[in-house]
């Protein structure tokens, strides 16, 4: 049944990509799979909503506007089981035409749509997080490196991570459709920006094109001679930056070449570095021959030749971005960052213009040009809310306006780090389970402070220069960190101390004691033989002093506190057990003194209005009864008996039954 259930979805899959066109139609050149994490205000069933953008590339050739729909399927990491599908309905398509010069004859190729499909998905509940597939057919005809490009689909696929983890994927920032020319080395973009800060790696990926029954990608066939790492061949080159996503192409054949770029996001978790997951983007390249003078590609100033730089919020990053064309033609030099936010928070320009980003438009764009070389002054202003581990991208981009027109592109990599902590921690590093003690932030007055503690409870305010702590029961180590504002909400990164908490003894054994059972009273604490040292009040340790376990004598109707302190931590004694007695036994006084004077007048048995009903039968030596009454309750005094020995038999109302003697004293 699964099997014949996998077989229908799959049909449905390939049914819904080929959407309206003929099955032999031939368009795809490129594409990937984005995600945004919304909320978890679903359906109860289906609590996790997302949104998901799909983003496909079409030649002209055969489908100019893209498919009207294409397919979706959810897939649980947990255990691959394929949770449902659903037609993802095209909302925008964009015309890409060909960049040509003026007065330069142009190879024909074929123009670029950008189809865009988002919607909104609610998703269940899944541990591990789940894997989104689209599956579209099929590939441009045109691409040389792969068996049979028509017959084969485009499956683009991404990770998106569980509810309880909050997470948009990388989105790239350039387009997934490139041209560079026959025989030059060329360097393009294949740059992404996380919103959540984590740090990406790229990697070159073999482009799939189908499920398979496993529910997982089957890879595309190459055509003899090319693969992953040699998509343009053995003559060919390519080269990627796994930091950055700078890509180097060189090939000696001309035609379109599929390849695809995997970028992953990874994330501190715990104190580790976890992976995310991945996103897989399809590119086509396509090598054509330039025409016109031989012309060289624009090149960035060794100076600055840095490229990774590092500023403390608050501080201002100046950064001169220069390029130069080698026959001194007209030159464009575009910069792009997600700082280039507009009109947005972030204090970013480039020659003073803030760029084009916005919240629908993520990664900014200003753009300078010149002739001959060509400067773009990028700065920024950094705030509190920038710092991060990881850094910010700012790529450059320089063309030229010859026929075969040529390009250059870097890198620079920004981190925005906090200031360094200016105050320490000084305090107990050694305290006793469920112990108070009082820390201080050491070194130049602050306006206002911040205090953070892991294994105990902050005790009054956490904003001053000093901070009084409860430890918590159970022992181990804890923390408490503190960091110091600079205004605005800035602070400075935390000064910490480390806390070793001493347990205090857990001690086992009865907590309530009878009247006449209060001695011999039997007490534990867990762990290997070591000389425990016991204490006690409102009783007496009868033995075992020195081992893990006492007898104790208390005091008839006293409450005592029992404690013991272990020679490991001799300073630690944990919390007393409190020994009290317990007014629910019943306790048989034996001797009667019926003279009036308010003591022992009557036969006493304690607690006894605890249990109404009880009967009592009194007896003499020789059994015969003298007193009984089916309710007794502390009157029976003697009546009518001689001074000497009686016996009784008390019996409760669930039947419980006790006999014992008293005497009457005259």
């Amino acid at each position: 049944m699964f099997y014949l259930y996998l077989r229908t979805v799959l049909l449905l899959i390939f049914g819904l990509g080929a959407g309206l066109h003929s099955a032999t139609a031939n368009h795809l050149a490129g594409g990937e799979l984005t995600y945004r994490y919304l909320d978890a205000t679903g359906p109860a069933d289906r609590p996790f909503r997302y949104e998901i953008t799909a983003s496909v590339y079409y030649d002209q050739s055969s489908l100019p506007s893209g498919d009207p729909n294409i397919p979706l399927s959810f897939i649980s990491k947990t255990d691959r089981s394929l949770l449902f599908t659903i037609p993802l309905l095209r909302t925008t398509n964009e015309y890409l035409p060909q960049l040509g010069v003026p007065g330069c004859i142009q190879q024909q190729q074929p123009d670029i749509t950008l189809a865009r499909y988002v919607t909104t998905v609610n998703l269940p509940a899944v541990a591990e997080g789940y894997t989104a597939v689209t599956i579209v057919r099929a590939r441009s005809i045109s691409v040389s490196n792969i068996q049979d490009p028509i017959s084969q689909g485009m499956a683009l696929f991404m990770d998106m991570t569980p509810g309880g983890l909050p997470n948009s994927s990388p989105v790239f920032s350039d387009r997934a459709v490139a041209q560079i020319c026959f025989g030059d080395t060329s360097l393009e973009l294949n740059n992404a920006y996380d919103a959540d800060g984590d740090r990406l790696s790229y990697r070159l990926a073999t482009p799939a094109g189908n499920f398979n029954n496993s529910l997982t990608l089957s890879p595309v066939v190459y055509a003899s001679g090319y693969a992953a790492t040699a998509p343009f061949g053995p003559t060919g080159f390519v080269a990627l930056d796994a930091r950055t996503g700078l890509a180097r192409y060189r090939s000696l054949t001309q035609g379109a070449f599929l390849l695809a770029v995997d970028v992953s996001e990874y994330r501190y978790l715990n104190g580790r570095e976890v992976l995310l997951g991945t996103v897989r983007r399809d590119i086509q390249v396509v090598v054509r021959m330039c025409t016109g003078p031989a012309n060289q590609a624009p090149g960035f100033a060794a100076t600055p030749a840095q490229r990774d730089y590092q500023i403390t919020q608050g501080q201002t990053l100046s950064l001169p971005i220069r390029a130069t064309d080698p026959e001194g033609q007209s030159l464009t030099l575009a910069v792009s960052s997600v700082l280039l936010d507009g009109a947005g928070p972030i204090q970013a320009s480039v020659n003073g213009l803030p760029g084009d980003g916005s919240s629908t438009n993520a990664v900014g764009r200003v753009q300078v040009a010149g002739t001959g070389t060509v400067t773009a002054n990028f700065q920024l202003q950094s705030s509190c809310a920038l710092a991060r581990p990881e850094p910010y991208d700012v790529i450059a981009t320089a063309t030229d306006d010859a026929c075969n027109r040529k390009s250059a592109a870097t890198v620079f990599r920004v981190t925005v780090l906090q200031p360094p902590s200016v105050v320490r921690v000084v305090g107990d590093s050694v305290v006793c389970a469920t112990g108070v003690a009082r820390y201080t932030a050491v070194g130049p007055p602050q306006a206002s402070y911040q205090w953070a503690v892991e294994g105990g409870q902050v005790v009054g305010g956490a904003t001053g220069q000093t901070l009084q702590v409860q430890w918590g029961r159970l022992g181990g180590v804890g923390t408490v960190s503190v960091r110091s504002s600079l205004g605005a909400g800035c602070f400075t990164a935390s000064g910490a101390m480390v806390v070793a908490i001493e347990p205090g003894l857990a001690v086992s054994g009865p907590a309530v004691y009878c009247r006449k059972a209060s001695t011999g009273l039997r007490y534990q604490v867990s762990g290997p033989a070591r000389a425990y040292a016991w204490s006690i009040s409102g009783g007496t340790i009868a033995s075992g002093q020195g081992t893990n376990e006492v007898v104790v004598d208390v005091i008839p109707g006293a409450t005592a506190s029992l404690r013991v302190v272990s020679p490991l931590f001799p300073g630690c004694a944990g919390t007393a057990v409190q020994i009290s007695p317990d007014n629910t036994c019943l306790a048989f006084y034996n001797v009667i003194t019926p003279n009036g004077d308010g003591q022992n007048d009557v036969f006493t048995v304690e607690n006894v209005e605890r249990y109404p009903h009880t009967d009592l039968t009194v007896y003499n030596r020789w059994g015969r009864q003298v007193y009984h009454s089916a309710n007794y309750g502390n009157t029976y005094g003697g009546e009518g008996a001689s001074a000497g020995v009686y016996y009784y038999r008390c019996q409760l109302a669930n039947g419980t039954a006790y006999k014992g003697w008293f005497e009457i004293v005259r």
